[in-house]
């Protein structure tokens, strides 16, 4: 006797299996695709403030026009810039609201050629 249909069963069971796992490698992919942007937009708005005159405008400034469209996710972002004689540092918080995390980065570019008076 030959089972009919049986391949059909099979293919119903595994089908959602294989369609969640592929959403999910995309889903981290995304993911992990913004986490690479925040990085580069912290570390690019501090390399590019260490040299400024007005150096905490220019780290967000900088830091929100990388991450305006360049963010595949919806993140809620927060920029911050801070100075001091020998560096800069940019703070980027960003909450990813799917799953509710926060990511945290901060970079630093040290100001070695600024003229100190």
């Amino acid at each position: 006797m030959k089972e009919r249909g049986s391949f059909t069963v099979e293919a119903a069971l595994i089908m959602p299996v294989i369609l969640s796992v592929l959403v999910m490698f995309i889903y981290i992919a995304m993911f992990c695709h913004d986490r690479c942007v925040i990085e580069y937009a912290c570390h690019t708005a501090s390399a590019k403030a260490a040299y400024d005159p007005d150096p905490e405008s220019t780290g967000v400034r900088v830091s929100e026009q990388n991450l305006r469209g360049f963010l595949i996710l919806d993140w809620d972002t927060d920029v911050n810039c801070y100075t001091d004689l020998e560096a800069v540092t940019t703070r980027i918080e960003a909450t990813c609201p799917v799953i509710n995390r926060t990511y945290i980065h901060s970079a630093s570019a040290y100001r070695h050629f600024f003229p100190k008076y």
